[in-house]
């Protein structure tokens, strides 16, 4: 009988196939989601814990007002469960980088196997001053690589080098840290306020005495599974971190105490170091003008002397210049003198030409006179001698005429021929012949004018010497002036060469005396100059004592903060990303598996229906009613446990990482840990097979109620009644017959119409809870970021300031052009206690002007604004459901260790964090102080990326700003976090598509099994395929519709259940579904079932129209 039992049970199977891998499929679908989603959270958790522990991520990190020491790293050692101290330090710069200013956050390297240990990624890690370890994203994202030198600035007027040793440092290694995980950052009081990535270098760079922070390792059995087990690890440190404030509330008091010894030490040294250094230079100075002064009176002297020399020079310069002008005068006489001497004596020469030229006039007249005389003697004395010879032919022997012939004759040849007169008239007057050729009164006529010519030229020769004479003189008188003018250049020279030299010695002696007093001078402005330098360094240096005294006056106790993991940005976003998760896989999954349990479980119940027969033979048999139970328990539990298999391998493989993937643009989590989740399987695959083996036991159990014979027969179908849709005549008299059949049908089989419907409404509302939780994470961002918050930047304040106080920093903020106003605020953490005595982080803030806080942070309520007024405070929506208190209730607000009661005014909508809205004046009622500001809102001109950076610039520069941020960096943050979360959400809006399709599938794959012997019949008839698949096309479609708007419904409902159970205590989604997304899902629907029609064509082409003639009995 066993054989034959399980031969029978296989053979089931195999018949059945279909309807056997459809509740596998069906199972494998909902335990995958199931599993898998469920699972995805601790992995995320398991993941984060794994990377955490093995880089032994700090479990506290102490930070102090006035910095922390090695004695404070000693005595932290000391507290019990503390397993390792380690101080660190850091700063934040800038590196300019293609012209944008990157805001970085220097580390110190942490020891090899110290805290918060760096993963080096590429590269290694940095052995000396000038090398660093920068993140691995940053330098991917900048474009940066290996070997590259990065350049360090303060990012404020203050130098880095007064924080770093140097600040240029190479690249040599890539690496990812555990205290940087996510993309988000905390803020900066540098460059725009926006840290863009982490460095690391030597701890011996830092010029720091004391430790910028401390962090803490504890040897708490949960540390390294923190984020698995965060209450019980949250309960172990609690005490540690009691320990921990006590420590710093003890080693503050030592530190404060200890400062103000040290400075007031300083202080004195400096003071009497400057009075020392007053006196000192007052003596140097003091010196220094006598020295100066002494100068100045042999200047002085030297200036006398040079005037006195100067004047003996003028003065002989000027004798010798009037004795020389007296000699040029008489120069300039005798030369006047000399020059009438000169005419006269030209005058006379020419006289004496004139007179010369006339003697030689006379003389010549004379010589022509005499030469006419001559030749009138020779006429003469030829003519006589004719006469004689005449006389002497006529009387040739007349001796008388003889003798007078040849005495003529002789006379003429010897005495006249050829002769002078003056020789004629001597030889004439010799020869006694004068008288007879007259020549007696011409020689006397020619002698008295030769005597007049001799006389004239005696007297020229006279006139002559005298000429000469003057001439002499002249020329004596000329080579006097000569020498004279050559003695008055000389003189001259003398005198310039005197006055030059004398010029020069005293030019000499003026530039070696201005050259002294230019020395004085230089000397001078720079005694002053270092009067004034010193003067400066001494009022700097009591400025600088006056504000070291400040300082010492207005130091306070450190405050000593001990902030845990959840104060870490990227560790806290993590744990919430993880949470919300959690809370997702704790509801979508859970309906997503009721929905493939519920259609499972149909499943299992129509197989038994059907089996009727099979169930009376067997009982008929003889087979026990456990046997015939078996069957149909084995069956389910076979396909149950098949789908579970195959539903946790692909869970498991499939939804964690996909979901995790999801977020690795968010956190640095290098390693996805996926490990087998024995608990889920287990939790899954039972609960699977409770339905499936509960369905069919209870199904088979109900069967074997009826004896053998009565099962061997087939239900009789139900008797026709008249339909609600028959009763409305005037609609059922216009449908068709088979209209009136589809109507019929759907009503006449009412479990089935129900079934179908709620498979498909489930599945239609999952898609509405995965579109409407997609909307409600989307729109409470975009309603926190569009709707509540109206400013766009939000600074603090390096100190908390007073009325007066913050008007200097208004002014200088307003300063900037695109702001266009702001409102000084006060803004503080706190916590409330709920009802459980947990207690939850709240955010105190207190606007300068109650009346203007609307136009920066929106309080409203149902799209009325509300009004803050001075009896009391606007809490925030989701706080107030935390902690269950309503309008009129009074709440407690712990501050600083200090309880505040207030009173409930209103409540107002917001969705990120919890904040408690309060006015200056209801504050000081409260607590008897006047609100001191730490902060501010403003509204910009212009939200563009570079003019947000260039207005954080000049803020930044602001003296009492202390950093800012910007709502659209802050939107961006989220958005991408909720991006993560969108891509969870799609990844269930798909799941839900693919469940919604097998539900279709596996219920109209029931119904046209269920009718096989009807549908043969219709086809007998004479149906064609194509209408065959009609009639049953119909009743899918409209139950299809039917379901879908019935899923509308359904879909609000789970939506609502999902949204409040994924909701973190930090965060309030939107509670409203966007209307598209109903389209959306029924669309989805509809398709999905006009998808499983068109598969199942097939099917009617493969129904046998012989089935109709086969006998039930």
């Amino acid at each position: 009988m066993r054989k034959t039992f399980f031969k029978n049970l296989f053979r089931d199977i195999k018949k059945t196939l279909s309807r056997f891998l459809s509740i596998v499929i069906i199972i494998a679908v909902g335990v995958s989601f199931y599993a898998g989603v469920r699972a995805t959270s601790p992995d995320m958790k398991r993941s984060g814990d794994y990377y955490f522990s093995k880089n032994n991520l700090m479990d506290f990190k102490l930070v102090s007002t006035l910095g922390l020491t090695k004695d404070d790293v000693n005595e932290a050692k000391k507290i019990k469960g503390v397993k390792d101290v380690e101080g660190s330090y850091s700063v934040d710069a800038v590196m300019e980088k293609d012209k944008d200013a990157l805001v970085l956050n220097i580390n110190s390297l942490p020891s090899e196997n110290g805290i918060n240990k760096i993963k080096i990624v590429n590269g290694r890690t940095a052995h000396s001053d000038n090398e660093a370890v920068v993140e691995d994203k940053f330098l991917k994202e900048n474009k940066l690589k290996m070997g590259d030198t990065i350049m360090l600035q303060s990012g404020n007027e203050s130098d880095i080098k007064d924080n770093l040793k140097i600040n240029e440092f190479k690249i040599v290694g890539t690496a990812k840290s555990p205290i940087y995980v996510s993309a988000q950052r905390q803020l900066s009081s540098v460059g725009n306020g926006s840290v863009r990535g982490f460095v690391y270098i030597l701890p011996e760079v830092f010029k720091s005495d004391v430790y910028t922070e401390v962090y803490v390792k504890t040897n708490n059995k949960n540390t390294d599974d923190s984020l698995l087990n965060n209450d019980a690890y949250r309960n172990e440190t609690t005490t540690i971190e009691k320990q921990l404030k006590d420590l710093g509330a003890k080693r503050g008091q030592i530190r404060y105490e200890d400062l103000l010894k040290t400075g007031s030490d300083k202080i004195t040294d400096a003071e009497n170091k400057l009075n020392e250094a007053k006196k000192q230079a007052a003596d140097k100075f003091q010196d220094g003008y006598k020295q100066l002064d002494d100068g100045r009176n042999k200047i002085s002297s030297g200036k006398l002397e040079i005037e006195k020399n100067q004047k003996l020079l003028n003065d002989k310069i000027s004798d010798g210049e009037k004795q020389i002008a007296d000699g040029k005068n008489k120069l300039q006489a005798g030369e006047n003198e000399i020059d009438a001497k000169a005419v006269e004596i030209q005058n006379g020469s020419k006289q004496i030409s004139d007179g010369e030229k006339q003697l030689d006039a006379s003389q010549n007249q004379l010589n022509s006179g005499k030469a006419s005389a001559a030749l009138g003697i020779v006429a003469s004395m030829n003519e006589k001698i004719q006469a004689a010879k005449n006389q002497l032919e006529a009387d040739p022997n007349n001796p008388v005429y003889l003798a007078q012939y040849n005495q003529l004759n002789n006379v003429y040849e010897k005495d006249i021929n050829g002769k002078d007169f003056d020789s004629m008239y001597n030889a004439l007057k010799q020869d006694n012949l004068s008288g007879q050729f007259g020549v007696d009164s011409i020689k006397s006529n020619f002698d008295a004018a030769s005597q007049s010519i001799n006389l004239g030229r005696q007297e020229i020769s006279e006139k002559e010497k005298e000429l000469q004479d003057g001439s002499a003189q002249l020329q004596a008188a000329r080579e006097e002036i000569e020498l004279n003018k050559k003695k008055i250049q000389d003189s001259q020279a003398q005198l310039d060469a005197g006055k030059r030299d004398g010029q020069l010695k005293l030019d000499e002696a003026q530039k070696q005396l201005q050259a002294s007093q230019n020395i004085i001078d230089e000397n001078t402005q720079k005694l002053k100059d270092e009067e004034t330098k010193a003067n400066k360094q001494f009022s700097d240096g009591e400025k600088e004592i006056q504000k070291n005294k400040d300082k010492i006056n207005d130091l306070k106790k450190p405050e000593f903060y001990v902030l845990g993991r959840s104060t870490n940005v990227g560790y806290e976003s993590y744990r919430q990303d993880s949470d919300r998760i959690d809370n997702i896989g704790k509801a979508f999954p859970l309906i997503f598996f009721l929905v493939a349990a519920l259609v499972s479980l149909t499943t299992m119940t129509r197989m038994v229906q059907e089996n009727r027969i099979e169930i009376g033979t067997f009982k008929a048999l003889g087979y026990s009613r456990l046997a015939i139970v078996a069957h149909y328990l084995i069956y389910s539990l076979a396909a149950s446990l098949i789908g579970s298999i195959i539903g946790i391998s692909f869970g498991f493989k499939l939804f964690p990482p996909l979901i995790m993937n999801a977020y690795s643009s968010l956190y640095a989590i290098p390693d996805s840990i996926t490990p087998f989740n024995g608990t889920l399987a287990l939790e899954s695959s039972i609960i699977a097979m409770l339905f499936t083996t509960l369905a069919a036991v209870g199904a088979s159990l109900g069967e074997l109620r009826e004896v053998p014979a009565s099962l061997m027969r087939p239900k009789p179908p139900k008797s026709g009644k008249v339909i609600l849709l028959e009763r409305i005549t005037f609609v059922w008299r216009k449908l068709s017959f088979t209209q009136k059949v589809t109507a019929r049908n759907i009503f006449r089989y009412k479990q089935r119409f129900f079934m179908t419907v709620i498979g498909i409404a489930a599945c239609t509302g999952l898609m509405i809870t995965g579109f409407g939780l997609k909307g409600g994470i989307v729109g409470a961002t975009e309603n926190q970021f569009n709707k509540i918050y109206k400013y766009n930047m939000n600074a603090t304040l390096t100190k908390n300031i007073d009325d007066d106080s913050k008007n200097s920093i208004k002014n200088e903020v307003m300063k900037d052009s695109n702001i266009k106003s702001v409102l000084f605020s006060y803004s503080k953490n706190g916590s409330i206690k709920k009802e459980d005595s947990s207690s939850e982080d709240v955010y105190l803030v207190i606007p300068e002007n109650k009346n203007e806080v609307n136009k920066y942070i929106n309080l409203t309520m149902n799209n009325k604004d509300l009004k803050l007024n001075d009896d009391g405070v606007i809490i925030t929506e989701k706080l107030s459901k935390l902690i269950n208190k309503k309008v009129g209730d009074s709440i407690k607000i712990t501050i600083d260790d200090k309880i505040l009661t207030v009173k409930i005014t209103a409540i107002t909508e917001h969705y990120i964090e919890h904040y408690i809205y309060m006015s200056p004046k209801y504050y000081e009622k409260i607590t008897g102080k006047k609100v001191e500001y730490n902060g501010l809102y403003g509204v910009l001109k212009n939200v563009s990326t570079n003019a947000e950076n260039n207005t954080s610039k000049t803020l930044m520069k602001i003296s009492g700003i202390g950093s800012v941020s910007f709502k659209n960096n802050i939107r961006m943050d989220y958005n991408k976090s909720m991006n993560s979360i969108n891509s969870v959400v799609l990844i269930l809006i798909a799941a839900a598509g693919v469940l919604a399709f097998v539900v279709i599938y596996n219920l109209t794959n029931i119904n046209i099994n269920e009718r096989k012997r009807e549908l043969a019949t219709i086809k007998l008839l004479g149906f064609y395929n194509n209408e065959l698949a009609l009639y049953i096309y119909r009743e899918n479609i409209i139950l299809t519709v039917v379901g879908a708007l019935t899923g509308i419904i359904l879909g609000i409902l789970i939506d609502n259940f999902v949204i409040s159970t994924a909701e973190t205590d930090v965060m309030m989604f939107l509670r409203t579904i966007n209307p598209i997304y109903f389209v959306y899902s029924v669309l989805l629907t509809i398709t999905f079932s006009i998808c499983v029609n068109l598969a199942m064509y097939r099917r009617f082409d493969k129904i046998e129209m012989i089935e109709s003639l086969k006998n039930a009995e």
